[in-house]
């Protein structure tokens, strides 16, 4: 039969020219739902294969996708947007109503007027804002480790805070901290950086990625503190 992609004749499972698998069928409602379905759930790839191997073995899954190995990984931007998307659903759904922690705003300070529109814009933005920590992230672990390039290191970061923000969901039930603010989010990145760059010098390992941790949270207290300054004299 011809390759549905590139008319390539071949009798193969997969065209041996363009790599289009064989009998591909026609796109309906249910495919697309059926497909999207399985990326998500099927443990041997996707969303959920992800989770487990960054629960199991965090060191083995960014590595092999660094080194090119990607079969049934998702990739690590799809997988931090999923997680985040995850998140901001549950927190809608289990929202605190706003009268019940909303103050009188008379009576606030200038400093407390920042500092709530500084929650604010986290909470609007969040799915932006935490993206984009991969940035001072990857920075970090550049900085720090040095064994891969900067990008590589953004794909490391993206597996972290993926990871970190779906354990935030969890902690999120039970104490109802926000994803920024929860410790238990930074106290997840801390062990997965730990077991992905630990080569068996555990002492030294836990050091530099405490090291990581720290400065990660102090960029991340700069950036705040810029939109509140920003706010602050605008």
């Amino acid at each position: 039969m011809n390759c549905i992609n590139c008319n390539f004749e071949h009798n193969e499972k997969y065209c041996p020219n363009c790599g289009e698998r064989k009998g591909t069928k026609k796109i309906t409602l249910s495919s697309i739902v059926e497909d999207s379905f399985s990326s998500i759930t099927n443990m041997d790839k996707g969303f959920l294969f992800n989770i487990r191997s960054l629960v199991l073995q965090p060191k083995k899954i960014t590595i092999d996708y660094i080194l090119g190995k990607r079969k049934g990984i998702l990739n690590p931007i799809s997988f931090l947007v999923i997680a985040i998307t995850i998140y901001i659903i549950v927190i809608t759904f289990f929202k605190v109503p706003k009268d019940l922690v909303e103050e009188n705003s008379v009576t606030k300070s200038q400093l407390e007027k920042t500092s709530n529109y500084v929650g604010f814009f986290l909470r609007a933005y969040l799915k932006y804002f935490w993206v984009l920590c991969i940035i001072p992230l990857g920075i970090t672990l550049k900085l720090i480790f040095r064994k891969y390039n900067f990008i590589e290191h953004l794909a490391i970061s993206s597996f972290i805070i993926g990871q970190a923000t779906l354990i935030g969901i969890l902690s999120f039930l039970v104490f109802r901290f926000p994803l920024i603010f929860d410790p238990v989010v930074y106290l997840a990145i801390l062990w997965l950086v730990y077991k992905i760059f630990n080569n068996n010098g555990r002492i030294e390992a836990m050091a530099l990625s405490t090291t990581v941790l720290i400065l990660f949270i102090l960029q991340l207290i700069l950036i705040i503190a810029t939109i509140g300054i920003i706010k602050y004299f605008c």
